[in-house]
């Protein structure tokens, strides 16, 4: 039932593109979960039964979003969560670095401007690029969570429209 109201409430808010300029939306999410191994590189902590089962769970309620572009840091975590909704939509996922917020957000804008783009991020980074996306609140991850999914949606004026939805 979950998946069947976020997959409604994406699909009527992306279907108001009038409203918009440019850029359709910006879909967050933080990686899932992770598999505890304490000693491994923290690039290459894998995801954990829990995180794969959330990782499939982003196709159903994305397939039909009219996704352009999946965008991934560079940690194995946030690849294993884009990949399966990458492979259902026969899409590249695109590989960036974790660093600037405001660097990653012109990319966006330049290479996928017109597209609904997913990110894959973390709990460190989703906050700072929601501000750079032009939220103008500060949001807060805890660390065990990660059922968090925010909608951007720009507007020619003002703030953006913003969901913060749980999956």
């Amino acid at each position: 039932m979950r998946t069947v109201s976020i997959s409604l409430v994406c699909a009527s808010l992306l279907a108001f593109p009038a409203v918009t300029y440019g850029q359709k939306a910006v879909i967050l999410v933080r990686h899932a979960e992770l598999q505890g191994a304490a000693m491994a590189e923290p690039k290459n902590l894998p995801l954990s039964d829990a995180g794969d089962a959330r990782a499939k769970r982003l196709i159903s309620i994305l397939k039909d979003s009219d996704i352009g572009a999946i965008y991934v840091t560079d940690f194995v975590r946030t690849n294993k969560t884009g990949e399966p909704l990458a492979r259902e939509l026969k899409k590249d996922l695109t590989i960036v670095p974790k660093g600037d917020p405001q660097e990653l957000v012109e990319r966006l804008r330049k290479n996928n401007g017109t597209d609904t783009v997913l990110l894959v991020g973390h709990s460190d980074t989703l906050p700072g690029l929601l501000k750079a996306l032009g939220h103008p609140a500060d949001i807060k991850i805890e660390a065990q969570d990660y059922s968090n999914m925010f909608v951007v949606i720009p507007k020619k004026e003002g703030a953006p429209t913003f969901l913060r939805l749980r999956y």
